[in-house]
């Protein structure tokens, strides 16, 4: 479970980073493993539904601040909704624990709190 702890930490990173190029699959991909975290803690009791959604908002706000286009906005809008679902199903399926999101998650917030966007 290291290994998602390492690829958010990497994903947000990138995200975070102050290249102003199109969305790339670089970039796509970040969103998709911060959102799979995001998904995974609606499924864990120990994370508020205030964190989440304050999480939310924020990756919201920096990927549409990365879009270059109506259109770039509605597919990462539509990549976060369905990799946050994964997320979730995840933890529900027990592929993940609730530990490991946990600490994925405090890592993800304590990046993205400090980023401006």
């Amino acid at each position: 479970m290291a290994t998602l702890n390492a690829l958010v930490l990497s994903a947000v990173l990138l995200v975070a980073s102050e290249d102003d190029a199109r969305v790339d699959l670089r970039q796509a991909e970040a969103f998709t493993i911060v959102a799979n975290v995001l998904g995974a803690a609606t499924a864990c009791d120990r994370i508020t539904h205030g964190r989440v959604s304050a999480m939310a908002r924020q990756i919201g706000a920096v990927a549409t601040a990365r879009a270059v286009s109506v259109e770039d906005v509605s597919s990462i809008d539509r990549l976060l909704m369905v990799s946050a679902a994964a997320g979730r199903q995840a933890v529900d399926g027990g592929q993940l624990d609730c530990q490991t999101v946990e600490t994925a998650f405090n890592k993800l917030e304590q990046i993205v709190l400090q980023t401006p966007v």
